[in-house]
């Protein structure tokens, strides 16, 4: 392993136990087994090495939530959602990671990080950063796409929210399903 992948190993153990506030590089540092000059010869700050880290589990889950040729977004939320809690159980730091992202304080490093991951996307010839890959078919036209994505951006950044805050992700995935369902059937109860 390069010392950048060294690095990159040793940041995210320590970007997944602290916030981005509480991180520390020169324990990153210490525990790389490199020096401050190298450090810095692979990343110009905190910030970027931050940004990094995240961007990088963004796009690994994302290539590990690849859901394609579903007939209803129900079903298609509802596979993602369960390919999102597999990747989650298969790397377990990228997850901590990703739950302490969204929690973060620091909202200059929060809109930071959202706006590099959207321009990346962007750079994907993708006219949106939708956490889920929907045909638009599967959508009922009275609702226009970018109020879609918007809605479903919304979702995904704030879920965490509708969760409780625990890591048992067998009741995490219990709870994801029953937002399924209220996306599907809302909160009314249905008459006989």
């Amino acid at each position: 392993m390069n010392k950048r992948d060294t690095i990159l190993k040793v940041a995210l153990t320590e970007f997944s136990n602290n916030d981005f506030e509480n991180a520390s590089i020169n324990k990153i540092i210490k525990d790389a087994n490199t020096s401050k000059g190298n450090f810095y010869h692979y990343f110009d700050n905190k910030e970027e090495l931050y940004i990094t880290l995240v961007k990088e589990a963004w796009q690994k889950k994302m290539e590990f939530m690849s859901i394609t040729n579903e007939s209803s977004i129900f079903i298609l939320l509802q596979k993602q959602v369960m390919a999102g809690i597999k990747f989650s159980k298969e790397n377990p730091e990228y997850y901590q990671l990703s739950r302490r992202f969204a929690k973060e304080t620091n909202k200059n490093i929060y809109n930071r990080v959202l706006s590099e991951i959207a321009n990346e996307f962007a750079n994907e010839n993708t006219n949106s950063i939708s956490p889920i890959n929907y045909d638009s078919s599967m959508i009922s036209n009275e609702f226009p796409k970018e109020f879609v994505d918007k809605f479903f951006s919304f979702i995904f950044n704030n879920i965490n929210d509708l969760i409780d805050d625990n890591d048992d992700l067998s009741k995490i995935e219990e709870e994801l399903l029953l937002i399924i369902k209220v996306l599907k059937n809302g909160l009314e109860e249905k008459e006989s």
